[in-house]
């Protein structure tokens, strides 16, 4: 999953819902100004470490799905046959 604009994203849309409200309450621009950089640090923080938590859980989830002990036909170590070779012929012998 890309969460590299993550950060940037959740910044802009919180400094963007700042400036709305700063223009409702008519706030001085000097107020204004601060309290946006201030938000923007905050919520580019906040994103970041979001970000971080979910390259980590997806990055466990993608090195279980890579497993090639789960993966059909897969090779046997013993003798070089496939795990689907082996299973049909169990299933003939048995029969």
């Amino acid at each position: 999953m890309n969460t590299k604009s993550l950060p940037a994203v959740l910044a802009l849309i919180a400094g963007f819902a700042t400036c709305i409200m700063s223009f409702v309450q008519h706030v001085d621009t000097v107020v204004f100004a601060k309290r946006f950089v201030i938000v923007c640090i905050i919520f580019f923080a906040i994103g970041t470490v979001i970000s971080v938590i979910i390259r980590m859980n997806f990055k466990e989830m993608s090195d279980d799905k890579e497993d090639p002990e789960q993966t059909e036909g897969s090779l046997d170590e013993e003798d070089g046959e496939t795990k689907e070779d082996t299973d049909k012929a169990g299933e003939a012998e048995e029969q």
